[in-house]
């Protein structure tokens, strides 16, 4: 039995390594562009488009292309690729918080992860401070190297961790241990529902308690939802892979619910039906709305979907942040909302 259900959980680990690298099936979109020179105004930049017709080429990385490159493209539903400046004001003139998360991605031969530079690292935290609209400020990273950065230069904010499944790390829940040593800069933890776990676990037929061993560490925990585990609703899932439960929003704020500061919801509608209705706990976490929420006919991590998620009462919002190719005049490059190392699934030529 063992044996058997390590296969089932590694089967899983590969299901879900993909969905948490891409989110969702590819969109298409090669639709024709603009063929001449066209300036573009955003929150942080004007640049003027190069001329020549628009082609979105397999695996067009963010950061092998400059701002002005960028601009060429929008997102599915026809809105622009939101600036990092942009998604900022937004939050800032809504009076609330944000959790940006700071994507590191290996170079497109692959290898470690790239780093951003200090230099980067700086002006996002200058655009951050900058905005004293914002309700809160929670830093987001899997890599410990851009919390250990934020733990020196603003100490005040909270730090989660991002605890990744697949890949380099093992389909298991995650621990107080693992992340004192792998994330010591952190003082939250993230992690998807399906690893907030307690009982024996499938994959070693070990037993966790995640939520009791967190809160009795005193370390918040953020809680957040995905596409492929499912359990983004107040009722769960049935379970991923077969074996492991994939609570919903009423199990996992029931589970030590003090110490579930957030829950990241790719439904804020559906949400805030829930917080303020009797079956949830009060209060209930704060609702993080997940690259925006995205409901029908909005692209994840837009900025009308950022609107629908205050509107519906999103105390939180969070996005995915990279740079674009750095050029004289930026010489970071921009800072951008996109979730994966390519554009190729979440935009089109411009139309």
């Amino acid at each position: 039995m063992r044996r058997r259900g390590l296969i089932v959980m590694c089967m899983a680990t590969a299901v879900l390594a993909v969905a948490c690298s891409s989110g969702e099936q590819p969109s298409g979109g090669d639709a024709a562009g603009p063929t001449s020179s066209e300036a573009t105004t955003t929150a942080s930049t004007t640049t003027t488009l190069p001329p020549g017709p628009c082609v979105l080429e397999p695996d067009t990385r963010v950061g092998e292309l400059t701002f002005a490159e960028l601009q060429r493209f929008e997102l599915v539903n026809g809105e622009p690729i939101p600036t990092f400046a942009e998604f900022l004001d937004l939050a800032d003139a809504a009076g609330v918080g944000v959790l940006p998360e700071i994507k590191y991605f290996p170079a497109a031969d692959g290898g470690e992860p790239v780093p951003w530079t200090d230099a980067q690292l700086a002006e996002y935290r200058d655009m951050i401070v900058e905005r004293p609209g914002l309700d809160s400020v929670v830093i987001g990273s899997f890599q410990e190297s851009a919390l250990a950065y934020f733990a020196a230069e603003q100490p005040d904010w909270t730090r989660v961790w991002f605890r990744g499944i697949g890949g380099a790390d093992a389909f298991l829940p995650p621990t107080v241990a693992e992340m004192r040593q792998r994330a010591p800069s952190a003082t939250a933890l993230g992690v998807i529902n399906v690893l907030y776990f307690a009982g024996t676990f499938p994959g070693d037929q070990q037993p966790y308690d995640v939520p009791r061993e967190f809160a009795d560490a005193g370390i918040p925990v953020y809680v957040w939802f995905n596409v492929a585990t499912g359990g983004d609703s107040p009722e769960g899932s049935p379970p991923f892979g077969g074996a492991v439960p994939s609570p919903g929003w009423s199990e996992v704020a029931a589970a030590q619910p003090p110490n579930v500061d957030w829950i990241a919801t790719d439904r804020p509608a559906e949400y805030r039906a829930w917080s303020t209705s009797p079956a949830s706990p009060d209060p209930a976490p704060v609702m993080v709305a997940h690259r925006g929420g995205g409901e029908d006919g909005v692209s994840e991590n837009a900025l009308s979907a950022f609107r629908e998620a205050v509107a519906a009462g999103a105390g939180v919002l969070e996005t995915d942040v990279q740079w674009t190719a750095p050029t004289t005049d930026e010489p970071n490059g921009v800072p951008v909302l996109m979730h994966d190392a390519t554009i190729n699934r979440t935009v089109r030529c411009r139309s």
